[in-house]
């Protein structure tokens, strides 16, 4: 992990308002070299006021958007809620075929800067859907390479300004999540906070080796291979949080 994450994650943990939570987001973003974003969180089939949006891009572009009723024909949310997996995207680059309107509204978001980008999508537990897009009208190919250097990173700012922004405004818990121990709990906790093993040891009072079992245990019953995804995951459960 950089130091930019690192300060993300620390700073993160802070915040406890969406608008402060927005600025870490733009200061953050801005530093990895995406000045240009839009943060979309909303419930498919669901009521507008369920619908959060945070974004840098041209006020003009999101007033005429909002006012027209883009959503309901964006090609970037009706894949967001088809997929999982992140995706670039462009009027003459998509995963799937666009209707005529679609190639329209992209063709016209470009007249204001928005070219290209890349969207990572969340599916949460609860039925959310929330999308960072990170977009720019720059050289694709420079685009590309700073987010293939970064995805890992900009995946897990995704995940976390997402479970965040839940924790902030709290919603029911499902009783149908993994069973994590106290401890194991307690060492994806600290991981969530940028702590390495040995850092948590210290903190809690344990061996390095200790630490590395309950996170070996809980990455198993997470059914996930790292640790930063099983932080992921124990976020998007509530069972850890930032």
């Amino acid at each position: 992990m950089n130091k930019i994450f690192e300060q993300f994650v620390q700073n993160l943990s802070m915040h406890d308002n969406t608008s402060e939570i927005e600025r870490l987001l733009r200061r953050t973003l801005d530093e990895y070299g995406f000045p240009c974003f839009a943060y979309l969180s909303f419930a498919p089939r669901g009521d507008d006021d369920d619908t959060l949006a945070m974004t840098t891009y041209p006020s003009s572009w999101v007033e005429q958007y909002c006012a027209n009723r883009y959503d309901r024909i964006d090609p970037v949310i009706a894949r967001s809620i088809a997929t999982t997996l992140p995706f670039a995207w462009s009027a003459d680059r998509f995963d799937t075929k666009l209707t005529n309107k679609q190639k329209w509204l992209l063709e016209e978001a470009s007249e204001f800067g928005i070219r290209h980008g890349v969207t990572i999508p969340i599916h949460d537990r609860q039925g959310k859907v929330a999308t960072l897009t990170l977009a720019a009208c720059g050289s694709r190919s420079a685009f590309d390479t700073r987010v293939e250097q970064y995805r890992h990173q900009l995946h897990l700012i995704a995940i976390y300004v997402h479970a965040r922004l839940r924790n902030v405004t709290p919603t029911p818990i499902s009783p149908l999540r993994p069973c994590l121990t106290q401890r194991e709990r307690s060492c994806l906790q600290w991981a969530a906070r940028g702590k390495s093993a040995l850092d948590t040891a210290e903190i809690i009072s344990v061996s390095r080796r200790t630490v590395v079992f309950h996170t070996e245990n809980a990455k198993r019953k997470l059914g996930v291979a790292t640790v930063q995804q099983a932080v992921a995951k124990g976020l998007m459960y509530d069972i850890i949080s930032m």
